[in-house]
């Protein structure tokens, strides 16, 4: 895959999450949001899909690039709240709901990598049995 495709489908994937949660939380606070607020925040979600990029530097262990992925999504969180309210007390207040997002989308991708890696494995057993 080019590196333009790969940086592609992981903008596509941060623009599908982040519009999905957006959804949701617009939905749940019947809020209405505006134009401006709306493009900002699909270019939030095309920056954190981006950054999800971290998890495939393989110099990196994985606490360095959990760590390093948790704070680059939140400082881009951060960013666009302040940026949406223009204001600090509503950019804290929103931090731990940034947290359980965080944790939920995590072990929603990890449950799926676990997935993927098992049926790869039991593929290559078939295949190894029917070599034998």
């Amino acid at each position: 895959m080019t590196q333009f495709k790969y940086l592609l489908l992981h903008a596509q994937v941060g623009l599908g999450v982040g519009a999905f949660i957006s959804l949701l939380s617009v939905t749940v606070h019947h809020a209405t949001l505006s134009m401006t607020q709306f493009w900002l925040l699909m270019g939030m979600s095309v920056v954190m899909g981006l950054v999800t990029t971290i998890f495939d530097v393989e110099r990196l262990s994985f606490i360095s690039q959990l760590s390093g992925h948790f704070i680059l999504e939140l400082l881009t969180y951060t960013i666009f709240i302040w940026l949406t309210f223009h204001d600090w007390v509503i950019t804290w207040h929103s931090i731990p709901t940034f947290g359980v997002i965080y944790v939920i989308v995590f072990f929603y991708f990890r449950q799926q990598g676990q997935n993927r890696a098992r049926r790869i494995n039991e593929k290559l057993a078939t295949r190894r049995r029917a070599d034998d």
